[in-house]
């Protein structure tokens, strides 16, 4: 059986534990690169930002035009030097607001909704289910590498 409530759970939580996680690191240390060719705190919490505002979009397409085929996002496409230069508490509310806003969208959709297929290049299945599910573990990807950045601080 899907697990809707556990997906939409997930994203409703995550922000809190990223963003605990994040402010655990002083402010001063927070753009580092303690780990040769990783990014810093400050730019998986920019770009979490960035990543909500595009899955928001894409989630308004999925559900106003489920025929259109659906465009990947690439981060490394994106001004490697913006994450850096980007504002921090910008970032961080726009990552909670656009969260929050997804929360309540998919919280209001019929199970019916969820399920709707779509084309997307890169998945052999895609629908609004399988999008909410991404995003909820790529939250805890980029958690679990903000864990890695904060160790090596410590370990300086």
């Amino acid at each position: 059986m899907p697990a809707y409530n556990a997906i939409v759970n997930a994203l409703e939580l995550n922000p809190s534990l990223i963003i605990d996680l994040a402010d655990e690191i002083p402010e001063r240390l927070r753009k580092e690169h303690p780990i040769t060719g990783k990014w810093s705190v400050h730019e998986h919490i920019v770009h979490l930002a960035r990543v909500e505002v595009s899955i928001g979009r894409r989630l308004k397409q999925m559900l106003e035009s489920p025929g259109q085929p659906i465009v990947p996002y690439h981060p490394e496409a994106d001004d490697p030097g913006g994450l850096i230069t980007a504002d921090w508490e910008v970032s961080l509310n726009e990552y909670q607001w656009h969260r929050a806003e997804m929360v309540g969208t998919l919280g209001s959709l019929s199970r019916e909704a969820w399920e709707i297929a779509h084309m997307h290049p890169e998945f052999t299945t895609y629908s609004v289910r399988v999008l909410a599910r991404h995003i909820a573990l790529h939250d805890g990807l980029h958690g679990y590498r903000i864990e890695e950045v904060r160790a090596a601080l410590r370990d300086q």
